[in-house]
């Protein structure tokens, strides 16, 4: 049995949730089911029990009522929503799709680092922090 390890090599840093996302809209009767990122990044998937359709009718009444900026409301090619809001300067994707074999939703809601001090709040430049 060989064991490679990479010794010397700086693990691979991931954003924290509360940095990139600091304000994470959970979707509606859902779960965490998986985490991910980079240093200036981090995605947090969801797995609802809602339709896309009764999410996506979720996120479009509460983001702007929680102080969501909602900025782009698209389908793709493949039937997901994508949606693109902002709130003091911090950016989200979302992405809603058709959980195979279930009536739910996965839910994808992705954020990045930003440098407050230098974003202009109102704008939707994304600004990663040590730049």
């Amino acid at each position: 049995m060989v064991l490679a390890a990479c010794k010397g090599e700086p693990e691979a840093q991931v954003a924290s949730t509360v940095a990139a996302i600091p304000y994470l809209p959970y979707p509606p009767q859902a779960v965490v089911t998986a985490r991910s990122g980079s240093a200036n990044a981090a995605q947090i998937t969801f797995q609802s029990t809602q339709s896309p359709a009764e999410v996506l009718e979720y996120y479009r009444q509460s983001l702007p009522s929680t102080g969501w900026s909602l900025e782009s409301d698209t389908e793709d090619a493949v039937g997901a929503y994508a949606l693109y809001a902002l709130k003091e300067g911090h950016p989200i994707w979302i992405r809603i799709s058709q959980k195979p074999g279930s009536p739910g939703a996965v839910v994808a809601v992705s954020g990045a680092v930003v440098d407050t001090t230098k974003a202009n709040p109102g704008a939707s430049t994304v600004t990663p922090t040590g730049q």
